[in-house]
């Protein structure tokens, strides 16, 4: 091969790896455990990670419909491959990102069943559309799904307020 074919290859190789590092942050890997019902630990070759799903706030698993969440992601993703997108890696070591299975989206999923709050407002979206979070979430509260057929459910950030120990 001659060095300005060789050279060539290089630079084709480099700017293939700089386009695949500007996109979205890509995290294949397997489901080694479920935290609780909006985090999970990600094993990607001989790393972990923990992830938070973006968007959701799960009931906690002291807080009712919070171990039926947790059962859910441990029942349908334990060992599965899975694809995270991450959005956010936080100092904590903790990456927020949306979990993809199977072509879905488990977050939305967990919304859509009753199992999780949407922490994105209404009309959020940035295209003008609404942002199927908390849409699936109204559906879910209409339709009486899950943790919205208590009656009256309590967000998991009041239920780690009120049983923090802290007092207001």
């Amino acid at each position: 091969m001659s060095n300005s074919l060789m050279r060539l290859v290089i630079a084709l190789n480099l700017t293939i790896c700089s386009l695949a590092q500007a996109a979205d942050h890509q995290l294949p890997g397997r489901i080694i455990r479920v935290v609780d019902g909006d985090s999970l630990i990600l094993g990607i070759s001989h790393s972990q990670y923990q992830i938070e799903l973006a968007g959701i706030d799960a009931p906690e698993l002291n807080q009712p419909w919070g171990n039926t969440a947790a059962d859910r992601l441990h029942d349908s993703l334990t060992g599965a491959f899975v694809v995270v997108t991450q959005a956010h890696a936080g100092a904590n070591g903790t990456t927020t990102g949306t979990l993809i299975f199977k072509g879905r989206d488990i977050a939305l999923d967990l919304i859509h069943d009753g199992l999780a709050w949407s922490t994105i407002p209404p009309g959020a979206a940035q295209t003008g559309d609404s942002h199927p979070y908390p849409v699936a979430e109204a559906q879910a509260r209409l339709k009486r799904r899950g943790l919205w057929s208590d009656e009256a459910p309590i967000p998991p950030w009041e239920w780690r307020r009120l049983h923090s120990g802290i007092i207001d």
